[in-house]
């Protein structure tokens, strides 16, 4: 790796180990999300979740690589998209 792409990756390493301000935290607790010691990856975590649950195709891919244990594409697991719209003149 570079020494660029390295400095870059313990810089973003450090900032997402951040603590979150007070208001930001608060921000979160108003949304009904209730953490022990937020920091800034929760944030970002939190953010992605809410687009994954809003339908976001790339986020629900983006959660699932996050929590799978599994190591390379080859076996990865396919989203399954149930379309529960029904026609209206049934």
């Amino acid at each position: 790796m570079k020494r660029e792409d390295k400095y870059l990756s313990s810089s973003l390493k450090s900032l997402l180990n951040e603590r979150l301000s007070s208001a930001e935290e608060q921000s979160l607790k108003d949304e009904g999300f209730n953490v022990k010691n937020p920091k800034r990856k929760t944030a970002v975590m939190i953010a992605l979740y809410k687009k994954a649950a809003s339908g976001d195709l790339s986020a629900i891919k983006e959660l699932i690589s996050i929590v799978s244990d599994v190591k390379s594409d080859a076996q990865s697991k396919a989203v399954i998209i149930i379309d529960d719209v029904t026609p209206k003149n049934i």
